[in-house]
């Protein structure tokens, strides 16, 4: 037997986990019949296939903590459509340091690509290539639900 809480294996079935103090079975970030590491929600050990104990209303909190409340899908189309290049995804999460410095660069390629001056079309050309691939990178990450706003947390809701 292990505990829950951190995975410890236990002798016998002790009432606290000599590792931690907790309940063996109160925590939920490790399974019991191998001490595998857990999803804090799964109900089944993906290592070993044993049945977990229902998850925790503190548990869901703890997940619903570090989970962004804006949308996964304006984030999505921001990045992707013709703004992306002016770093307005990066406006709408929060980060604005990084989306003044998209902001600029893009600015700077169209400026480039204006002047008249020979050999510099290169210049506005790369700067268009640089921010686009940002965020494109960006728009994988928001898809894939890896994308996280100014405070860290992950944008996984689809909803506006």
């Amino acid at each position: 037997m292990f505990c829950r809480n951190c995975g410890r294996e236990l002798t016998g079935i002790p009432e606290i986990c000599l590792g931690c103090g907790a309940r063996p079975l109160a925590g939920n970030s490790f399974c019991n019949a191998c001490g595998a590491e857990t999803n804090p929600l799964a109900e089944i050990c993906m290592k070993c296939g044993t049945r977990l104990s229902k998850p925790t209303k503190a548990a869901a909190a703890a997940v619903a903590a570090h989970i962004s409340p804006k949308s996964r899908l304006v984030t999505t189309l921001l990045a992707i459509l013709f703004v992306g290049q002016f770093g307005a995804h990066r406006f709408y999460t929060g980060k604005i340091e990084t989306a003044i410095v998209m902001l600029v660069v893009g600015i700077l390629g169209w400026v480039l690509d204006a002047l008249p001056i020979p050999f510099v079309g290169w210049l506005g050309t790369a700067c268009h290539w640089a921010v686009w691939i940002w965020a494109f990178i960006d728009f994988i990450y928001a898809v894939l639900g890896k994308f996280t706003d100014a405070d860290g947390k992950l944008i996984e809701n689809w909803g506006v």
